[in-house]
């Protein structure tokens, strides 16, 4: 069998233990696509830009001539999950067998994009989020593919435990990562980002401004732990254990 993921250069990818092919590609560009349409699982890591939903669609009429029997891919329970969700409609047409792991934005990706120097970006307004070890998800992951036990199911990738931005900062701080400031910057510039696209951003736009006008917040849930036995680690545990990979920038870090 012949498995290839994408993101080995992505903060996620460190944290993948088996043995698997690897390879960099761009959804929008097909003259990339031969090394996972000719593998029997992919593990993809899809960007967020305004084409995703077209170019991966794109790239799923390929997989249905290809060698592909199953596609695992990284979801979202934020504004994003209205683009994945009709890409999951679709694969489901096209009768390929997928995994979907949804996350909250809050995950291990606070040092790779959220902190800078002291500066913390606070992207979700008031909101809180289900933090998620980067360990479980790569471990549920690893443990899905190829199982057809887990096709076609989407499983809600979170910790147990609600976290707003005063925590992570104190925890942060705590932990010898001093926060001067915490600011909305990409909060704001993803929302101007959103305004001239098509109606899929206008929607995801209003369902974005829930998380600042509402305190909307995607729950915790207990999926990692109910079907794959999976335990999180805390985030001030992540913070102690996980440094030596955290602190080094990675070129896919975003597309997560």
């Amino acid at each position: 069998m012949k498995i290839t993921f994408t993101g080995c250069n992505s903060q996620i990818g460190k944290y993948f233990t088996g043995d698997y092919l690897y390879t960099s590609y761009d959804i929008s560009n097909s003259d990339t696509w031969s090394d996972l349409l000719d593998s029997d699982a992919v593990f993809l890591i899809l960007p967020k830009t305004e084409t995703v939903l077209d170019d991966a669609k794109r790239f799923m009429l390929s997989a249905m001539d290809s060698n592909i029997k199953h596609i695992v891919k990284i979801g979202s329970l934020g504004p994003w999950r209205l683009i994945h969700s009709q890409l999951e409609s679709f694969m489901r047409e096209a009768r390929i067998p997928y995994t979907s792991f949804d996350i909250a934005p809050l995950m291990n990706n606070i040092f790779t994009e959220q902190y800078n120097n002291g500066v913390l970006d606070n992207y979700r307004g008031r909101a809180t989020a289900p933090y998620l070890d980067p360990v479980c998800l790569a471990t549920a992951i690893e443990a899905c593919v190829l199982d057809s036990s887990h096709y076609n199911k989407n499983y809600n990738a979170t910790g147990i435990v609600q976290l707003g931005i005063e925590q992570v900062a104190n925890t942060m701080i705590a932990n010898g990562f001093p926060v001067t400031e915490i600011v909305n910057a990409q909060y704001a510039k993803s929302h101007t980002a959103m305004e001239n696209y098509t109606h899929d951003f206008a929607l995801m736009k209003t369902l974005g401004s829930r998380y600042v006008t509402e305190n909307w917040t995607p729950h915790a849930s207990l999926d990692l732990k109910r079907v794959f036995n999976l335990d999180s680690r805390t985030l001030d545990q992540f913070i102690k254990d996980d440094e030596h990979i955290f602190t080094k920038h990675f070129a896919e870090d975003k597309n997560l």
